[in-house]
């Protein structure tokens, strides 16, 4: 009989179930050295070619081939050209300073003697936005293979391979070992507290596709979860060879029951592999494979190394000492970690990154990790909370005020195309409220700007270049004449506070305050009895109403003008002065800037103004938003 429940068997077709089940199976899988390769196959590379992806001097990525000099991404291009003189080096894509579009400059790098083909970091960003392209088409694949996927990053994602192992086992007629048991589930002859019957005898599957871990070596099929990953490593098979077939790329796959242990497996052999590891095998691959508490995903940081010193643990099985020392429960652990705290803060040795509030959560997870047990479910949608475009400065690349606009092009056309990816890849519209445009000094002196977006629906780069105008000409105003602000040596633009709407929506949904937008439908009208009451259509015609203005619109072409008029007047005021008859100031804004005597003030500035214009413009985008 085995040890499994027929409750345990059906949780993992339940996706809020699966991770949490004794017969969970979870999938992890990266692209290898996914930069490289996307260089490689663009530039019609073969896989013998030693690429290297590059950034200015440094490797951002290095191929397999290109490994096998002993190259690494410690190394600067030009070493690696020492290393081998076969080297085939890719520049990133870039933008060019004051463009809001990136391009390739494949015959361009620092690798060239001609000064002109050397991309200088002082007038060019780099561009990820081709590897976050090919990522979208990866993430495509998986998600016409498995139901539940979680993004890791752009080159690996973690699958909860729960459902097709089901769905294989129980539903699916391919494999006949299994018919016995599949009966029994489709003629309901189970209660969910029964166990699991035993395993056919002299079964037909096996472990085909990739390397099942077994060092001791044990019996390869003891139970019910061992069919499971082997059901599971020949679906991930099939994934990945899709995805060599289609886009071109090699892949390397970790089979597990958690999201911790699967990332090691597939870490374990590189590149193009795939190694399960059964939960018999867990304890030998931890000991016998060189894992640190370090080596798990998400301890990698200070934290796991506070942990290894605090813990005194050994070089050798450091894992394993984790498990007999604390054998029964987290609980003596967390006891052990707050005397040892205690201890070492007596003696003036302090754990930065080991707040005690934290400590009984922190210890639960090591203890399970050492156990290869620690579960947390999978997100398949994760929350976007914020998006940045970042350049550090070198030189005298930011030292005026046009030189930010320059940027700030930039960085307008990377966030618009970013959120385009997003939209594209999770079908939601993604509209930001906030930005922030920051600074900072030769000196290290941080200034920052922040205000709402206003938008007539979808976010465009002009919205994102018209605001940050404004914020970076604020900055300009009040520290621009200080000592040491130019040059620059940082710039970023932020947008966040995302409102995420579905693609059904229209663009009067998403006009803000300055729209006073009622959801009917024409039933609420037909129960009105009253002769007096305005008619059907008029009731929607007041639906598209600007509220400064006092004006209501028929339809919704119109109602975007005029918002567009209204911001357009906002920003031409925000950059050339006012007026008492502005529609855009408030009482008390109008009695501060007019009244004793301020009046002459604004005029003032605004006769200055006109004389620049009168002096007519070269069409330069600096020009035109230094007005």
């Amino acid at each position: 009989m085995s040890k499994y429940k027929w409750s345990d068997l059906l949780d993992i077709n339940s996706k809020t179930k699966a991770y949490n089940s004794p017969l969970s199976c979870i999938a992890h899988i990266d692209i290898n050295a996914f930069f490289a390769q996307v260089e490689q196959i663009r530039c019609h590379f073969s896989v013998e070619d030693p690429v290297v992806c590059v950034q200015w001097n440094s490797i951002i990525a290095v191929s397999y081939a290109a490994r096998k000099y002993g190259i690494t991404r410690m190394d600067s291009v030009f070493d690696a050209m020492k290393k081998c003189d076969k080297l085939v080096p890719v520049h990133t894509a870039v933008f060019r300073k004051g463009e809001d579009f990136w391009q390739y400059r494949d015959d361009c790098g620092s690798w060239y003697i001609e000064e002109d083909k050397k991309l200088s970091p002082e007038n060019f960003k780099v561009s990820l936005d081709p590897y976050r392209r090919e990522s979208r088409k990866v993430s495509k694949i998986f998600h016409k293979w498995c139901d539940l996927v979680e993004k890791g990053s752009v080159d690996e994602v973690f699958l909860d391979m729960g459902r097709t192992a089901f769905s294989s086992l129980l539903l699916d007629d391919e494999y006949e070992d299994f018919v016995a048991i599949r009966n029994q589930f489709k003629n309901g002859e189970y209660d969910l507290d029964d166990y699991l019957p035993p395993l056919p005898r002299n079964l037909k599957i096996a472990f085909r596709a990739g390397e099942d871990y077994n060092s001791e070596p044990r019996a390869v099929f003891q139970d019910w979860d061992d069919v499971i990953f082997c059901l599971a490593a020949d679906m991930t098979f099939k994934i990945r060879k899709d995805i060599s077939d289609v886009l071109g790329y090699t892949t390397s796959c970790g089979v597990a029951r958690t999201k911790t242990m699967a990332k090691l497996g597939s870490n374990f052999k590189k590149p193009d592999a795939q190694t399960i590891i059964r939960n018999t095998n867990i304890a030998s691959f931890l000991d016998n494979e060189s894992s640190e508490l370090t080596s798990f995903w998400s301890m990698g940081g200070m934290i796991g190394k506070e942990l290894t010193l605090l813990l005194e643990l050994p070089s050798e099985q450091p894992l394993r000492h984790i498990r007999e020392a604390w054998p029964v429960s987290s609980d003596d652990l967390t006891a052990f970690i707050k005397e040892r705290t205690r201890i070492k803060t007596d003696a003036n040795e302090r754990f930065h990154n080991l707040p005690p509030e934290n400590l009984q959560q922190l210890s639960e997870k090591v203890f399970q990790l050492a156990r290869g047990d620690y579960r947390i479910p999978l997100n398949p949608r994760p929350m976007i909370r914020s998006m940045m475009s970042n350049k550090n400065l070198r030189g005298d690349s930011c030292k005026h005020y046009q030189d930010c606009l320059a940027w700030l092009e930039v960085f307008s056309g990377e966030l618009t195309s970013r959120v385009k990816e997003l939209e594209q890849e999770y079908e939601r519209i993604f509209v930001p409220k906030t930005m922030s445009i920051s600074t900072r000094t030769s000196d290290f002196q941080k200034h920052s700007r922040s205000s709402g977006i206003v938008t007539a629906g979808v976010a465009k780069a002009k919205d994102f270049m018209e605001l940050g105008t404004k914020l970076i000409k604020d900055l300009d105003v009040k520290y621009g004449h200080t000592k040491g602000f130019y040059p620059l040596t940082n710039i970023n633009m932020v947008i966040s506070n995302f409102e995420i709407l579905e693609t059904g929506k229209t663009i009067v949904d998403m006009f803000g305050k300055q729209a006073q937008v009622i959801r009917r439908t024409r039933d609420d009208f037909l129960d009105t009895k009253d002769d007096n009451l305005p008619s059907i259509e008029e009731k929607f015609k007041k639906e598209l109403r600007c509220e400064p203005c006092k004006l209501d619109f028929d339809d919704e072409l119109a109602f975007k003008e005029h918002s567009d008029f209204h911001y357009a007047m906002k920003l031409s005021e925000n950059l050339n002065g006012v007026n008492e008859n502005s529609q855009n100031l408030s009482y008390g804004e109008r009695k501060l800037l007019f009244a004793n005597g301020k009046r002459a003030a604004v005029a003032s500035k605004q006769t200055r103004s006109k004389k620049r214009q009168s002096t007519g413009s070269t069409g330069s985008i600096y020009n035109y938003f230094n007005k």
